[in-house]
């Protein structure tokens, strides 16, 4: 019979162990600190110019003019904002660019929708090129389509009109909506439209009561992402129009430019009342921009 092992050996494991987790928890303790601290950078530097805009329309002339910056003040005052809304038409730029962005919201999002599902759920020749002749037009600069775009409006008699801007943007703004449609609609299940043909629903309502609630985050994806890019587009809007009371917010804008003289002031404050109608929608889609709904639809 062997004799039981000293107390110092018996304990020797359990030593070991916790000389082995000591040093794991100050490594996760390193790294969590390291990844804070770098988050607070991050953080730092992609807010410093949204604080710097705000507190700059906030200023008096004296402060929005001066050699050095001043990053803090307690004399603020809203001057910038009544001479902004006073001496330009900024409530009628903000009233085109809604317009605007909202038609090409729309319609934009909603021919996306039947193109993607089609290219997605229906059989029929050609569909592969088509898939692809989208993804092509996606990828094509817009920056190179501006002069024979204003060639073609112009013999159209179409200058200078908000409707032939809602159009152009179309043909930006559709193309990236199909392409993120058709990924969400591969992504649902089949079986979820076979069950309901099973029950005698047709091709229109499997669509619109299946895949349609399905694929709501794909839809406000391509909803927030469309309306973001008529909102902030400036090379179009600046190049069709040419009426003050037509503008668009982002052209607007320049009219506070003389040369070399910036009004500080009224252009950071046009563009925080700018930044607002945009961080709103993003307050309000942020739910529904969640993937993995259709988890759990179908038990594998």
């Amino acid at each position: 019979m062997t004799a039981p092992l000293p107390l110092a050996r018996r304990a020797t494991p359990a030593v070991a162990a916790r000389r082995t987790i000591v040093p794991y928890r100050a490594q996760r303790l390193l790294l969590r600190g390291v990844g804070i601290a770098l988050l607070v950078v991050v953080l730092v530097a992609a807010l410093f110019p949204v604080y710097f805009m705000g507190i700059t329309a906030f200023h008096p002339p004296t402060l929005s003019f001066s050699r050095t910056p001043t990053l803090f003040s307690t004399s603020l005052t809203l001057k910038a904002f009544r001479d902004l809304l006073r001496q330009y038409p900024f409530l009628i730029w903000m009233r085109n660019t809604l317009v605007v962005s909202a038609f090409s919201t729309v319609l934009s999002v909603m021919f996306a929708t039947f193109a993607a599902y089609s290219l997605s759920r229906l059989r029929f020749p050609g569909r592969g090129f088509a898939s692809s002749a989208v993804f092509l037009v996606y990828l094509f600069p817009s920056t190179l389509l501006f002069i024979p775009i204003f060639i073609l409006l112009s013999d159209l008699h179409m200058l200078n009109q908000l409707p032939a801007l809602i159009a152009v943007y179309l043909t930006f703004s559709i193309p990236f909506s199909v392409w993120l449609l058709k990924a969400y609609f591969l992504n649902i299940p089949m079986e979820l439209e076979d069950a309901a043909v099973v029950d005698g629903a047709t091709r229109w309502q499997s669509m619109t009561r299946i895949v349609l609630p399905l694929a709501a985050p794909g839809i406000a994806a391509a909803s927030v992402y469309c309306f973001t890019l008529s909102w902030n587009e400036y090379l179009y809007a600046f190049t069709l129009l040419s009426d003050s009371d037509k503008f668009t917010l982002a052209p607007g804008m320049t009219k506070l430019i003389f040369g070399d003289v910036f009004l500080w002031g009224m252009i950071m404050a046009g563009g925080v009342l700018m930044s607002v109608p945009i961080l709103l929608l993003y307050f309000f889609a942020q739910r529904f921009l969640v993937a993995g709904l259709t988890a759990g639809a179908v038990k594998g």
